[in-house]
């Protein structure tokens, strides 16, 4: 079979993503280290689930609306290592259109190390060359891909490794890490100019998610502007300005306007608003569902990996400060492999006593609000013998 210059073909999926939260969640995972086993160039990563993602050096990412003394708990190298996360290049045009933006459907990739059989530890090395609405090959990089390998009847996945050749080009490197038949998918998320509108309104309007608050007394009952941010929208004319609510623990300042006849101790619990971006036309046009998060067409070849002598699996006891490597493990029959330490299945006794009295503290994006509702659902706290917090940020 001849997997060179595949055509994409029409397909759209009805999600939107956004980049910059997930930086936080992989920052956390990336801090400490680069990666020691199955060594890949280290990530400068916008997603935490799929795919990695190198860039080259650029300038640093100016964000105006954020400071260091706005972020109490972290140190200032931290969040120098932070703001170098978030550094994404911008596409050469400074307005494109959406005929001009990456399109999915006319990308093409290429598997480059064909081979009909592998071995559990070995890599497949693919090619993928992003096209704008035109069918015309890009020569600036900045595309936000995500790639996975999977096998749903095993239950199996891992994310590939994505690097970004700043010109148009990009190569997706997979490690085989269980035997059986696989498939990989790459999977466009943000086209470089949908990041460039992201960027922007990032910039300028960085309270384009706001929140509710909702304040009673009695029967008395108020709903009000809510954030982490004294924001222009938030201040308003300033006459309703402002309840401070700050985090004992953390010094976290959670703001709210003020409302007109409750007093600020009256904050009962907030909620999500809603987005609040100005975007123009084409601006819409790029973020629309039909150019984000779409796999790209054409037929992964059938994977053929068989098992090695050597186990894999890490031995080293899990313990704070571990290399990440890329990938950090693999799922197989539903059970996940770490390739950084020695993992253990819990049972729910064996987690209702290690987490009993405890704090939890987490802190991330829709990911780990995953493993929060979990833990709500599979250890309740309302049991008698299970008391703990949890202080969620987002």
């Amino acid at each position: 079979m001849n997997f060179r210059g595949m055509d994409c073909y029409n397909r759209s999926l009805l999600l939107v993503i956004l980049i910059i939260p997930l930086t936080i969640y992989l920052y956390l995972q990336m801090r400490n280290g680069t990666p020691t086993k199955w060594t890949m160039p280290k990530p400068m990563s916008h997603n935490n689930s799929q795919a990695q993602f190198t860039k080259n050096s650029q300038k640093p990412t100016q964000l105006p609306h954020a400071t260091l003394a706005d972020t109490p708990r972290i140190s200032t190298e931290e969040w120098e290592f932070l703001l170098e996360m978030l550094k994404w290049p911008s596409p050469t045009i400074e307005n494109p259109t959406p005929t001009e933006a990456t399109d999915p459907r006319k990308c093409t990739f290429t598997v480059l190390n064909w081979k009909d059989n592998y071995t559990v530890g070995d890599f497949v090395n693919v090619s993928v060359v992003a096209r704008n609405g035109r069918g015309v090959p890009k020569i600036y990089g900045g595309d936000f891909f995500q790639a996975k390998l999977y096998n749903t009847e095993l239950k199996a996945s891992t994310f590939g490794l994505v690097v970004d050749h700043d010109n148009g080009t990009y190569s997706v490197s997979f490690a085989l890490l269980w035997p059986g038949p696989a498939h990989f998918s790459i999977r466009l998320i943000h086209s470089s100019e949908a990041v460039q509108v992201l960027s922007r309104h990032r910039e300028r309007d960085p309270d384009k998610v706001f929140f509710t608050g909702y304040f009673e007394d009695g029967d008395i009952k108020e709903n009000v502007v809510c954030n982490a941010m004294k924001s222009p929208r938030l201040v308003g004319d300033g006459s309703h300005c402002c309840c401070e609510h700050r985090d004992p623990r953390s010094g976290e300042v959670w703001f709210c306007r003020r409302p007109a006849s409750l007093p600020c101790s009256a904050l009962v619990y907030h909620s999500m608003g809603r987005y609040q971006a100005q975007l123009s036309t084409n601006e819409s046009k790029i973020l629309g569902r039909g150019n984000t998060n779409i796999v790209l067409p054409g037929s992964s070849p059938v994977i053929n990996v068989f098992a090695q002598h050597t186990d894999i699996r890490e031995t080293k006891k899990c313990v704070s400060g571990l290399n990440t490597p890329v990938p950090s493990g693999f799922f197989f029959k539903d059970h996940w492999t770490s390739l950084v330490c020695r993992t253990k299945t819990f049972s729910k006794s064996d987690v209702i006593r290690c987490l009993t009295g405890k704090q939890i503290y987490m802190m991330g994006d829709s990911t780990l609000r995953q493993w929060f509702e979990y833990l709500g659902k599979a250890v309740p706290s309302k049991s008698p013998v299970f008391l703990w917090n949890i202080y969620l940020y987002f």
